[in-house]
Protein backbone atom coordinates (compact mmCIF):
# COMPACT_ATOMS: atom_id res chain seq x y z
CA UNK A 1 0.00 0.00 0.00
CA UNK A 2 2.87 2.37 0.85
CA UNK A 3 4.50 1.60 -2.50
CA UNK A 4 1.24 2.32 -4.30
CA UNK A 5 0.82 5.65 -2.55
CA UNK A 6 4.38 6.65 -3.44
CA UNK A 7 4.77 10.41 -3.15
CA UNK A 8 1.81 10.82 -0.83
CA UNK A 9 3.46 8.56 1.74
CA UNK A 10 6.83 10.29 1.49
CA UNK A 11 5.35 13.80 1.74
CA UNK A 12 3.13 12.99 4.72
CA UNK A 13 5.54 10.81 6.73
CA UNK A 14 7.27 12.31 9.77
CA UNK A 15 10.63 11.53 11.32
CA UNK A 16 9.04 9.09 13.80
CA UNK A 17 7.33 7.05 11.08
CA UNK A 18 3.87 8.57 11.69
CA UNK A 19 1.99 10.06 8.77
CA UNK A 20 -0.18 13.13 8.56
CA UNK A 21 -3.62 12.86 7.06
CA UNK A 22 -2.92 15.10 4.09
CA UNK A 23 -5.16 15.90 1.16
CA UNK A 24 -2.83 14.00 -1.16
CA UNK A 25 -3.10 10.89 1.00
CA UNK A 26 -6.89 11.09 1.02
CA UNK A 27 -7.02 11.39 -2.75
CA UNK A 28 -4.69 8.43 -3.31
CA UNK A 29 -6.05 6.14 -0.55
CA UNK A 30 -7.88 2.96 -1.65
CA UNK A 31 -11.64 3.11 -2.12
CA UNK A 32 -14.10 0.24 -2.32
CA UNK A 33 -17.62 -0.98 -1.62
CA UNK A 34 -18.11 -2.81 1.67
CA UNK A 35 -20.50 -5.78 2.12
CA UNK A 36 -23.30 -3.32 2.96
CA UNK A 37 -22.84 -1.70 -0.48
CA UNK A 38 -21.45 1.43 1.12
CA UNK A 39 -18.64 3.37 -0.48
CA UNK A 40 -15.71 3.35 1.93
CA UNK A 41 -12.35 5.09 2.22
CA UNK A 42 -9.51 2.92 3.61
CA UNK A 43 -7.03 4.79 5.80
CA UNK A 44 -5.80 1.86 7.88
CA UNK A 45 -2.30 1.41 9.29
CA UNK A 46 -0.77 4.80 8.44
CA UNK A 47 0.01 5.71 12.09
CA UNK A 48 -2.08 8.86 11.70
CA UNK A 49 -1.81 10.88 14.98
CA UNK A 50 -4.67 13.38 14.46
CA UNK A 51 -7.75 13.79 12.31
CA UNK A 52 -7.42 16.58 9.77
CA UNK A 53 -8.26 17.49 6.18
CA UNK A 54 -11.24 15.11 6.00
CA UNK A 55 -13.10 17.89 4.25
CA UNK A 56 -11.10 16.80 1.22
CA UNK A 57 -13.32 13.74 0.92
CA UNK A 58 -16.06 16.07 -0.40
CA UNK A 59 -18.57 14.06 1.69
CA UNK A 60 -18.45 11.26 -0.86
CA UNK A 61 -18.21 8.24 1.48
CA UNK A 62 -20.65 6.39 3.72
CA UNK A 63 -17.83 4.61 5.59
CA UNK A 64 -14.37 5.80 6.65
CA UNK A 65 -11.90 3.25 8.05
CA UNK A 66 -9.28 4.78 10.38
CA UNK A 67 -8.33 1.57 12.19
CA UNK A 68 -4.77 0.65 13.25
CA UNK A 69 -3.52 4.24 13.57
CA UNK A 70 -2.17 6.34 16.47
CA UNK A 71 -5.18 8.55 17.18
CA UNK A 72 -5.28 9.77 20.78
CA UNK A 73 -8.16 12.26 20.79
CA UNK A 74 -11.20 12.08 18.56
CA UNK A 75 -12.06 15.53 17.27
CA UNK A 76 -11.95 17.90 14.29
CA UNK A 77 -14.52 16.21 12.04
CA UNK A 78 -15.85 18.44 9.24
CA UNK A 79 -19.54 18.35 8.22
CA UNK A 80 -20.08 14.91 6.66
CA UNK A 81 -23.82 14.33 6.24
CA UNK A 82 -23.39 11.20 4.16
CA UNK A 83 -21.14 9.38 6.64
CA UNK A 84 -22.86 6.41 8.29
CA UNK A 85 -20.04 4.16 9.59
CA UNK A 86 -16.86 5.18 11.41
CA UNK A 87 -14.25 2.46 12.07
CA UNK A 88 -11.70 3.45 14.73
CA UNK A 89 -10.50 0.10 16.11
CA UNK A 90 -7.00 -0.44 17.52
CA UNK A 91 -5.98 3.18 18.08
CA UNK A 92 -4.95 4.89 21.31
CA UNK A 93 -8.07 6.99 21.77
CA UNK A 94 -8.52 8.06 25.39
CA UNK A 95 -10.66 11.18 24.94
CA UNK A 96 -13.63 12.27 22.83
CA UNK A 97 -14.18 15.96 22.20
CA UNK A 98 -17.54 17.24 23.40
CA UNK A 99 -18.51 18.35 19.90
CA UNK A 100 -16.89 15.35 18.28
CA UNK A 101 -19.98 14.04 16.47
CA UNK A 102 -21.94 17.28 16.07
CA UNK A 103 -20.99 17.47 12.38
CA UNK A 104 -21.96 13.83 11.74
CA UNK A 105 -25.77 13.91 12.06
CA UNK A 106 -26.46 10.61 10.29
CA UNK A 107 -23.82 8.41 11.95
CA UNK A 108 -25.28 5.00 12.79
CA UNK A 109 -22.24 2.78 13.60
CA UNK A 110 -19.12 3.57 15.65
CA UNK A 111 -16.46 0.91 16.27
CA UNK A 112 -14.01 1.85 19.04
CA UNK A 113 -12.71 -1.64 19.83
CA UNK A 114 -9.23 -1.85 21.36
CA UNK A 115 -8.81 1.77 22.50
CA UNK A 116 -7.96 3.35 25.88
CA UNK A 117 -11.22 4.91 27.04
CA UNK A 118 -11.36 4.47 30.82
CA UNK A 119 -14.23 6.53 32.30
CA UNK A 120 -17.94 6.52 31.63
CA UNK A 121 -17.97 10.30 31.52
CA UNK A 122 -15.63 10.10 28.51
CA UNK A 123 -18.44 8.42 26.55
CA UNK A 124 -20.82 11.36 26.93
CA UNK A 125 -20.45 12.50 23.26
CA UNK A 126 -21.60 9.06 22.11
CA UNK A 127 -24.77 9.32 24.18
CA UNK A 128 -25.78 12.46 22.25
CA UNK A 129 -25.84 10.67 18.90
CA UNK A 130 -29.55 10.51 18.06
CA UNK A 131 -29.15 8.05 15.16
CA UNK A 132 -26.64 5.64 16.74
CA UNK A 133 -27.60 1.98 16.19
CA UNK A 134 -24.35 0.01 16.64
CA UNK A 135 -21.56 0.70 19.12
CA UNK A 136 -18.54 -1.37 20.09
CA UNK A 137 -16.19 -0.61 22.98
CA UNK A 138 -14.77 -4.10 23.42
CA UNK A 139 -11.25 -4.38 24.86
CA UNK A 140 -11.47 -0.87 26.32
CA UNK A 141 -10.88 -0.38 30.07
CA UNK A 142 -14.25 1.34 30.40
CA UNK A 143 -16.07 -1.97 29.84
CA UNK A 144 -14.79 -3.14 33.25
CA UNK A 145 -16.42 -0.26 35.09
CA UNK A 146 -19.37 -1.25 37.27
CA UNK A 147 -22.79 -0.86 35.58
CA UNK A 148 -21.13 -0.07 32.24
CA UNK A 149 -23.70 -1.82 30.03
CA UNK A 150 -26.84 -0.59 31.91
CA UNK A 151 -25.37 2.92 31.89
CA UNK A 152 -24.87 2.95 28.11
CA UNK A 153 -28.33 1.47 27.48
CA UNK A 154 -29.89 4.10 29.73
CA UNK A 155 -27.93 7.09 28.41
CA UNK A 156 -27.89 6.35 24.69
CA UNK A 157 -30.93 6.95 22.52
CA UNK A 158 -33.49 4.22 22.03
CA UNK A 159 -32.21 3.73 18.50
CA UNK A 160 -29.16 1.85 19.86
CA UNK A 161 -29.83 -1.80 19.09
CA UNK A 162 -26.44 -3.53 19.32
CA UNK A 163 -23.82 -2.84 22.00
CA UNK A 164 -20.49 -4.67 21.85
CA UNK A 165 -21.92 -6.97 19.15
CA UNK A 166 -24.70 -8.11 21.51
CA UNK A 167 -28.31 -7.20 20.83
CA UNK A 168 -29.99 -5.11 23.51
CA UNK A 169 -33.08 -6.85 24.87
CA UNK A 170 -36.22 -5.26 26.25
CA UNK A 171 -35.48 -6.74 29.67
CA UNK A 172 -32.16 -4.92 29.76
CA UNK A 173 -33.83 -1.61 28.86
CA UNK A 174 -36.39 -2.00 31.64
CA UNK A 175 -33.72 -3.07 34.17
CA UNK A 176 -31.50 -0.11 33.31
CA UNK A 177 -34.48 2.26 33.58
CA UNK A 178 -35.28 0.95 37.07
CA UNK A 179 -31.64 1.02 38.13
CA UNK A 180 -31.21 4.72 37.40
CA UNK A 181 -34.72 5.87 38.35
CA UNK A 182 -35.46 8.35 41.13
CA UNK A 183 -33.07 9.99 43.55
CA UNK A 184 -31.26 6.75 44.16
CA UNK A 185 -30.55 6.46 40.45
CA UNK A 186 -29.22 10.01 40.34
CA UNK A 187 -26.83 9.30 43.20
CA UNK A 188 -25.67 6.15 41.43
CA UNK A 189 -25.04 8.09 38.22
CA UNK A 190 -23.00 10.66 40.12
CA UNK A 191 -21.02 7.87 41.76
CA UNK A 192 -20.10 5.83 38.66
CA UNK A 193 -19.88 8.75 36.20
CA UNK A 194 -19.04 11.97 38.08
CA UNK A 195 -19.14 15.05 35.84
CA UNK A 196 -15.83 16.37 34.62
CA UNK A 197 -14.85 19.65 36.30
CA UNK A 198 -13.23 22.01 33.82
CA UNK A 199 -10.26 24.04 35.06
CA UNK A 200 -9.33 22.17 38.24
CA UNK A 201 -7.28 19.35 36.78
CA UNK A 202 -4.77 21.59 34.95
CA UNK A 203 -4.29 23.89 37.96
CA UNK A 204 -3.38 21.21 40.49
CA UNK A 205 -0.19 20.08 38.72
CA UNK A 206 0.87 23.73 38.30
CA UNK A 207 0.61 24.35 42.04
CA UNK A 208 2.66 21.25 42.75
CA UNK A 209 5.34 22.37 40.29
CA UNK A 210 5.55 25.79 41.93
CA UNK A 211 5.92 24.25 45.38
CA UNK A 212 8.61 21.76 44.40
CA UNK A 213 10.61 24.14 42.16
CA UNK A 214 14.13 25.32 43.07
CA UNK A 215 14.50 28.45 45.17
CA UNK A 216 15.95 31.66 43.68
CA UNK A 217 19.09 31.24 45.81
CA UNK A 218 19.75 27.81 44.34
CA UNK A 219 19.28 29.12 40.79
CA UNK A 220 21.67 32.03 41.39
CA UNK A 221 24.28 29.75 42.89
CA UNK A 222 24.15 27.39 39.92
CA UNK A 223 24.37 30.32 37.49
CA UNK A 224 27.49 31.60 39.26
CA UNK A 225 29.03 28.17 39.05
CA UNK A 226 28.27 28.04 35.32
CA UNK A 227 29.92 31.43 34.81
CA UNK A 228 33.02 30.25 36.69
CA UNK A 229 33.18 26.85 34.95
CA UNK A 230 36.29 26.16 32.89
CA UNK A 231 35.33 23.03 30.93
CA UNK A 232 32.34 22.08 28.80
CA UNK A 233 31.64 19.05 30.97
CA UNK A 234 31.18 21.25 34.03
CA UNK A 235 28.87 23.57 32.11
CA UNK A 236 26.67 20.68 30.91
CA UNK A 237 26.58 19.16 34.40
CA UNK A 238 25.54 22.47 35.94
CA UNK A 239 22.91 23.06 33.25
CA UNK A 240 21.35 19.72 34.10
CA UNK A 241 21.38 20.69 37.76
CA UNK A 242 19.72 24.00 36.86
CA UNK A 243 16.92 22.18 35.00
CA UNK A 244 16.36 19.65 37.76
CA UNK A 245 16.74 22.20 40.59
CA UNK A 246 19.04 19.90 42.60
CA UNK A 247 22.36 21.26 43.81
CA UNK A 248 25.48 19.19 43.06
CA UNK A 249 27.52 17.93 45.99
CA UNK A 250 30.32 20.45 45.48
CA UNK A 251 27.85 23.34 45.79
CA UNK A 252 26.23 22.09 48.98
CA UNK A 253 29.28 22.92 51.17
CA UNK A 254 28.20 26.52 51.83
CA UNK A 255 24.85 25.28 53.08
CA UNK A 256 26.55 22.96 55.53
CA UNK A 257 28.74 25.83 56.77
CA UNK A 258 25.71 28.04 57.24
CA UNK A 259 23.98 25.27 59.17
CA UNK A 260 26.97 24.88 61.49
CA UNK A 261 27.31 28.65 62.09
CA UNK A 262 24.28 29.00 64.43
CA UNK A 263 25.68 26.25 66.62
CA UNK A 264 28.90 28.21 67.12
CA UNK A 265 27.02 31.44 67.84
CA UNK A 266 25.14 29.90 70.76
CA UNK A 267 28.27 30.32 72.96
CA UNK A 268 30.91 28.13 74.61
CA UNK A 269 28.39 26.62 77.00
CA UNK A 270 26.49 24.95 74.16
CA UNK A 271 29.77 23.70 72.68
CA UNK A 272 31.03 22.39 76.04
CA UNK A 273 27.79 20.60 76.84
CA UNK A 274 28.46 17.64 74.54
CA UNK A 275 32.03 17.38 75.89
CA UNK A 276 30.68 17.23 79.44
CA UNK A 277 28.25 14.54 78.40
CA UNK A 278 31.08 12.59 76.81
CA UNK A 279 33.28 12.85 79.97
CA UNK A 280 30.55 11.40 82.19
CA UNK A 281 30.82 7.88 80.81
CA UNK A 282 34.64 8.03 81.16
CA UNK A 283 34.34 8.96 84.85
CA UNK A 284 31.91 6.11 85.45
CA UNK A 285 34.33 3.68 83.82
CA UNK A 286 37.22 4.93 85.98
CA UNK A 287 35.14 4.60 89.17
CA UNK A 288 34.24 1.06 88.20
CA UNK A 289 37.88 0.13 87.62
CA UNK A 290 38.92 1.62 90.99
CA UNK A 291 36.16 -0.35 92.74
CA UNK A 292 37.41 -3.54 91.10
CA UNK A 293 40.98 -2.87 92.23
CA UNK A 294 39.82 -2.18 95.82
CA UNK A 295 37.87 -5.43 95.81
CA UNK A 296 40.91 -7.31 94.55
CA UNK A 297 43.05 -5.79 97.34
CA UNK A 298 40.52 -6.63 100.05
CA UNK A 299 40.08 -10.20 98.85
CA UNK A 300 43.51 -11.50 100.15
CA UNK A 301 42.97 -9.84 103.56
CA UNK A 302 39.54 -11.46 103.90
CA UNK A 303 40.99 -14.82 102.89
CA UNK A 304 43.77 -14.54 105.49
CA UNK A 305 41.25 -13.60 108.20
CA UNK A 306 39.14 -16.59 107.27
CA UNK A 307 42.17 -18.86 107.55
CA UNK A 308 43.11 -17.48 111.02
CA UNK A 309 39.56 -18.03 112.22
CA UNK A 310 39.69 -21.63 111.05
CA UNK A 311 43.00 -22.22 112.90
CA UNK A 312 41.54 -20.88 116.16
CA UNK A 313 38.58 -23.22 115.89
CA UNK A 314 40.87 -26.24 115.39
CA UNK A 315 42.98 -25.31 118.42
CA UNK A 316 39.88 -25.05 120.65
CA UNK A 317 38.75 -28.50 119.49
CA UNK A 318 42.16 -29.95 120.43
CA UNK A 319 42.17 -28.35 123.94
CA UNK A 320 38.76 -29.76 124.94
CA UNK A 321 39.72 -33.51 124.83
CA UNK A 322 42.92 -32.80 126.78
CA UNK A 323 40.91 -31.30 129.63
CA UNK A 324 38.54 -34.26 129.64
CA UNK A 325 41.32 -36.91 130.21
CA UNK A 326 42.33 -35.78 133.76
CA UNK A 327 38.74 -35.98 134.80
CA UNK A 328 38.68 -39.60 133.71
CA UNK A 329 41.87 -40.36 135.74
CA UNK A 330 40.34 -38.86 138.91
CA UNK A 331 37.31 -41.05 138.54
CA UNK A 332 39.47 -44.18 138.38
CA UNK A 333 41.39 -43.24 141.52
CA UNK A 334 38.17 -42.74 143.49
CA UNK A 335 36.97 -46.18 142.44
CA UNK A 336 40.21 -47.73 143.67
CA UNK A 337 39.90 -46.00 147.01
CA UNK A 338 36.43 -47.21 147.65
CA UNK A 339 37.20 -50.77 146.69
CA UNK A 340 37.83 -53.11 149.77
Amino acid sequence: LKAALGGAWRSGATAEGAMRLTLELIQQAPQSLNPASQRQLLLRGFKIPTIENLGGTMDAYECIDLSDNDLIKLANFPPLKRLRVLLLANNRISRLAEDCFDCLPNLTSVILTGNKLEKLVDLEPLTRLKTLERLSLLECPVTKVKHYRPYMIHKCSKTLRILDFNRIKDKERKASGLLFAGERGKRLLEEIAPPRVVGKDPQEPQEKVVKTGPSPEVIERIKRAIAEAETIEEVTRLERALKSGVLPDDLRAPDAAEAEAPAAEDGPEAAEAPEAEETKPMEVVKEGKEAEKAADEKAPEEKSKAREGAMDVDEEKEEKPAAAEPMAVDADSEEKKTAP
